[in-house]
C-alpha cells in the first residue's frame, strides 16, 4: 500500500512536471523555474546554486535523508559544482529530489535537465551523475510554506 504524499510533496512534483519540458536541457534553469513557482528565489548557474545549498542550515550528503526531506514540506535540491566533478568540468549540475523509493538504498528520485542533452523525470539520481560523482553530492532542504 502506498502512503499518500503530503500536499507540499505533491506540489513540488506538480511544479517539476510543469517546467520539465521547457527546461529538460538546462538543469539550473529547471531548478530556478520550479523554485520560483514555490516562491523561493534562486539565481545563477548550477555552481552558484550549489554554493547556496552549502550555506543553508539544513544540508547533508546522505541521499536517504534527502529523500525523507522530500516527503515532508521541503523543496530538496542536490548539486555538485563543476570543479568538484571527477574529472572537473566547466559546469556543475543540480537536480530536484522528490518523494519516491530509493535506488540501491541511497539514491533518491529526482527530476533534472541536462545541458546539451535531455534530462530525466522521476528517475533515481544515480543516473544524473557518473559513478565517480554520484556519492559526493550535497543535498539541501528549503522549507515550503
Amino acid at each position: 500500500m502506498t502512503t499518500p504524499l503530503s500536499l507540499q510533496a505533491q506540489r513540488v512534483i506538480n511544479c517539476c512536471e510543469t517546467h520539465w519540458q521547457s527546461h529538460k536541457s538546462d538543469c539550473s534553469g529547471f531548478v530556478k523555474a520550479v523554485a520560483n513557482d514555490l516562491s523561493i528565489p534562486l539565481s545563477g548557474n548550477a555552481d552558484d546554486i550549489t554554493d547556496y545549498l552549502l550555506g543553508l542550515p539544513t544540508h547533508t550528503t546522505d541521499g536517504a535523508t534527502a529523500s525523507r526531506w522530500a516527503e515532508q514540506d521541503n523543496l530538496v535540491i542536490a548539486g555538485l559544482k563543476g570543479s568538484e566533478h571527477l574529472p572537473p568540468r566547466q559546469h556543475g549540475h543540480v537536480v530536484i529530489v522528490v518523494s519516491g523509493e530509493l535506488a540501491h538504498g541511497k539514491y533518491p528520485v529526482a527530476y533534472w535537465g541536462t545541458l546539451g542533452s535531455e534530462g530525466k523525470k522521476r528517475t533515481p539520481l544515480n543516473w544524473a551523475w557518473n559513478h565517480n560523482d554520484r556519492d559526493r553530492l550535497v543535498f539541501a532542504a528549503i522549507p515550503l510554506s
